[in-house]
C-alpha cells in the first residue's frame, strides 16, 4: 500500500476562505478517498468521510494536468497483501469513513488500541501510518493537549533517530496548531516536514507537506504560491506512483482558480470533480463541489443559481444525516438570500444554523454569521439590531485578520448607515472598505500575473521537452536504418553512400540558398527579426484567424526612448548593439506563439494571439519594467535604455490600417505622458 496519512486537522473544511474565517487543510489518504476533518467544538467532534476519488482526467492547458497525459510516469502494480495487512487496512478504512461511532475520546482510544495490535510486524509503511493516526487522534477534543502529545512523540522520534517518523509527526503538530488558529506555527512545522522529506528523499512526505501548505496559503490569500505548492505536490505524488493522491488535487486547484478570479478554468476543474463524486456516490464530495459552484455563481452575479447550489448541498446533508456540515451550508445559503434580497429567508437560515451550532458546540463561523445577520436586519429596517451584529462581526474578523471579510463587512455597514441617513458613519465605513478593497484588488492582480507567468514558463518547458523527445526519436530511427543498411553488400553500400552524399550535398546546397534568399527577404538584417513587410503579413494572417475563430488578438508597439541621444553620445555601433540586445531580450520575455518584428529604426511591433487587452497590458508592463531594469554597463558605464509601449486590441472586422493607427496613437500617448510607460487605446 502507498503510505498515506489521514487528514484529521481540527476544522470543518467545506466552506472556502472567502466565506469562512476558520482555517482548513486537506491531506490525501489511501483507498481513493479523503477524510473530512474533525469538527472543532467544546462538546462534540464527528469524524466523517469527505471522499474524493480518482478517475483519469483530461488535461486543461495551462495547468499541472498536462503532466497527467504525457505518459512519463507509470504507476506500479499493487502488490498482493498479506492477511495482516488487509486486516489493518480494513480497520483503517472504517475509522476514516466514519463507519465506527467515534463521538468520544474513549471510543477513539479503543480503536487506536485495536489498530495498534493490527500493525504487521516489519511493515514500516503501516507502522508510520499508525504513528500519524495515533498522534492526530490521541487528543481529538483538545488541540492544546494535542500539541503537547505531538511534541512528546517528536522528541521520542529524535532520540531514536527516526527522521522520517519525525517529519510525519511535524505534519501532525502543524494540524493541531492549525486547528488552534496558530497559523504561523503551523506553517513553521510544515516547513520542517518538507525539509526532512528532502533530506531522506521521501517524495510522499514532501508532497503531503506541499498540500498542507497549499491549503493554508490559499486561505491566507496567497493563491499564486498555493497553486505552485499544489502543482509541486501533484508532480511528487505521480513520481512516487501514488496516482490516487495526485488526482485528488483537482478540487483544490479548481478552488484556487476560483479565488483568483479565473472562473472558466475553475468551472472546468469543478465539473471534473463533480463527475468523480457522482460516479463514486460520495455525499461529502457532492457538498464540497456544490458549495464551490455556488460561490462561483455569486462571483458571476447569478444569485438564483448560487441559491440553487446551496439548497442542493443542504438536501444532500439532510438526506445523509450529515449534521456537522449544515452550519456552513446554512450560512452560505443566508448569504445568497441576502444578495438576492430575500432577507426574511436569510434570517431563518441563520437561526437554524445557530441552533445546530449550539448543539455541536461550534463557534467557528461567528464573523460571517454576524455580518449576514446585520445585512438582513439593516434591510428589514431594524438598524439597532444591524449595528449590534455588525460590531460583533468586526470583532471576529479583526481577531482572525480576515481582510476579505472586513471589506465585505465595511461595504455592507456603510450601506446600512446610508440607509438611515447617517452620512458621517457611512463615509467612515466606506473609506475603510475602499482602502481594503484597493489592497485586495492589487493583491489579486499581482497573483493573477504571477500565475500566468508561471503557466507560460511551464508551457515553454513542456514544449522544449517535446522537442528533445522528437530529436531523440529521430536519432533512434536513424540508428535502426544504419543497422539495417549493414546487411547490404559492400559494393552496394559504397555506391549507395556516394550517391546519397552527392544528392544530400546538392539538396543541402539548394536548401541553404533557398533559405538564405528567403531569410533576406523576410528578416531584418541587424536584429534577425521579421522586417516590416513580414510582420505586416503576419498581422494580416493573425487578423484573419481572429475573425474566423472569434478569439481575441492584441498588439504592442514600442520603441526606445531618446534613441537618437544614444547614437549621438555613444555612436551608431553602440546603438546597433542596444537594438540587437533589446530584440533578443524581448523574444525571451514574450510567449512562444507571439510574433515580434522591427518596423523602423528603433520601433518594434509584437503580435499577441489569443490575448485580450488586459492580458496584453500585463505583458507590456512586464516588458517595459524588465527593460527598465536591464543594464548595459558591459558596453558603456553610463548607458541605459527604456521603452514606451502602446497597446490595443483587435476589433473583429476592422481594417489593418485602423488597427495600426490605434496602437500608434497609444504609443504616442505613452511618449507624451513622460515615456518609459505603457498606454492603451480601446
Amino acid at each position: 500500500m502507498a503510505r498515506r496519512y489521514g487528514d484529521v486537522c481540527m476544522a470543518v473544511s467545506i466552506v472556502d476562505s472567502e466565506r469562512k474565517p476558520m482555517p482548513q487543510t486537506r491531506r490525501p489518504v489511501t483507498l481513493k478517498y479523503l477524510i473530512s476533518p474533525l469538527l472543532l467544538g467544546a462538546l462534540l467532534y464527528g469524524l466523517s468521510l469527505s471522499a474524493y476519488a480518482t478517475n483519469p482526467t483530461h488535461g486543461i492547458k495551462g495547468s499541472f494536468d498536462d503532466q497527467h497525459n504525457n505518459g512519463s510516469v507509470v504507476a506500479e502494480q499493487p502488490k498482493e497483501l498479506t492477511a495482516e495487512q488487509k486486516a489493518f487496512d480494513e480497520l483503517l478504512y472504517k475509522i476514516d469513513s466514519g463507519q465506527l461511532p467515534l463521538t468520544t475520546q474513549e471510543a477513539i482510544d479503543e480503536q487506536l488500541n485495536n489498530l495498534s495490535e493490527l500493525v504487521p510486524e516489519g511493515d514500516e509503511e503501516r507502522r508510520l501510518t499508525f504513528m500519524y493516526y495515533r498522534c492526530q487522534l490521541s487528543s481529538a477534543f483538545n488541540p492544546g493537549e494535542g500539541i503537547q502529545i505531538a511534541n512528546s512523540m517528536i522528541s521520542s522520534a529524535k532520540n531514536r533517530d527516526e527522521r522520517l517518523e519525525e517529519g510525519i509527526l511535524y505534519l501532525c503538530l502543524a494540524r493541531y496548531y492549525d486547528g488552534s488558529g496558530e497559523i504561523s506555527d503551523a506553517l513553521l512545522n510544515i516547513e520542517k516536514a518538507i525539509d526532512i522529506g528532502k533530506e531522506v528523499d521521501d517524495k510522499i512526505l514532501m508532497a503531503d507537506g506541499y498540500v498542507s501548505r497549499c491549503g493554508i496559503r490559499s486561505l491566507l490569500g496567497e493563491n499564486d504560491f498555493a497553486l505552485q505548492d499544489c502543482i509541486a505536490a501533484e508532480k511528487l505524488y505521480r513520481e512516487a506512483g501514488t496516482l490516487d493522491a495526485s488526482e485528488g488535487l483537482i478540487f483544490d486547484i479548481g478552488m484556487i482558480y476560483r479565488r483568483l478570479g479565473f472562473l472558466e478554468r475553475a468551472e472546468k476543474y469543478l465539473k471534473r470533480s463533480e463527475e468523480v463524486v457522482e460516479e463514486e456516490d460520495l455525499p461529502y464530495g457532492r457538498i464540497r463541489v456544490s458549495l464551490q459552484q455556488g460561490f462561483m455563481e455569486e462571483q458571476r452575479g447569478n444569485y438564483d443559481k448560487a441559491i440553487s447550489k446551496y439548497l442542493y448541498s443542504l438536501k444532500i446533508a439532510e438526506d445523509n444525516d450529515i449534521v456537522t456540515e449544515m452550519v456552513p451550508i446554512r450560512i452560505a445559503l443566508a448569504g445568497g438570500y441576502n444578495l438576492d434580497g430575500q432577507y426574511g429567508k436569510a434570517l431563518k437560515e441563520l437561526e437554524l444554523a445557530d441552533e445546530t451550532r449550539q448543539k455541536l458546540g461550534n463557534s467557528g463561523y461567528d464573523g460571517m454569521a454576524a455580518m449576514n445577520y446585520g445585512v438582513a436586519f439593516s434591510n428589514l429596517e431594524q438598524p439597532e439590531e444591524a449595528e449590534r451584529y455588525f460590531n460583533l462581526a468586526e470583532q471576529s474578523m479583526l481577531r482572525d485578520n480576515n481582510r476579505r471579510y472586513l471589506a465585505l463587512l465595511y461595504e455592507a455597514w456603510a450601506n446600512s448607515h446610508r440607509r438611515i441617513g447617517d452620512s458621517a458613519q457611512a463615509l467612515e465605513k466606506y473609506e475603510k472598505f475602499m482602502k481594503l478593497q484597493k489592497e485586495l484588488d492589487r493583491q489579486r492582480s499581482d497573483q493573477q500575473t504571477q500565475v500566468l507567468r508561471f503557466e507560460y514558463d511551464s508551457e515553454k518547458t513542456e514544449i522544449e521537452n517535446e522537442r528533445l523527445q522528437q530529436e531523440q526519436k529521430l536519432k533512434d530511427e536513424q540508428l535502426e536504418s544504419l543497422q539495417a543498411a549493414r546487411k547490404w553488400q559492400i559494393l552496394a553500400i559504397i555506391l549507395g553512400s556516394i550517391l546519397t552524399v552527392v544528392l544530400i550535398w546538392f539538396s543541402l546546397r539548394q536548401v541553404a540558398n533557398s533559405r538564405k534568399f528567403r531569410l533576406l527577404a523576410h528578416t531584418d538584417s541587424l536584429t534577425g527579426l521579421a522586417n516590416r513587410r513580414q510582420i505586416e503579413r503576419a498581422l494580416k494572417k493573425a487578423m484573419e484567424q481572429a475573425n474566423q475563430t472569434g478569439k481575441p488578438l492584441s498588439i504592442l508597439m514600442y520603441d526606445i526612448d531618446h534613441f537618437k541621444v544614444v547614437n549621438d553620445r555613444h555612436g551608431h555601433s553602440v546603438g546597433d548593439v542596444v537594438l540587437t540586445n533589446l530584440s533578443n531580450f524581448s523574444k525571451e520575455l514574450l510567449r512562444d506563439n507571439d510574433v515580434l518584428g522591427r518596423t523602423g529604426g528603433e520601433e518594434f511591433l509584437a503580435i499577441l494571439p489569443n490575448a485580450n487587452i488586459d492580458q496584453a497590458i500585463q505583458v507590456a508592463k512586464r516588458l517595459q519594467q524588465e527593460v527598465d531594469l536591464k543594464q548595459y554597463t558591459e558596453i558603456e558605464s553610463e548607458l541605459n535604455a527604456t521603452i514606451s509601449v502602446g497597446v490595443t486590441e483587435f476589433k473583429h472586422g476592422e481594417h489593418m490600417d485602423e488597427f495600426l493607427r490605434r496602437v500608434d496613437e497609444a504609443l504616442y500617448q505613452a511618449k507624451e505622458n513622460g515615456r518609459n510607460r505603457v498606454e492603451f487605446v480601446n
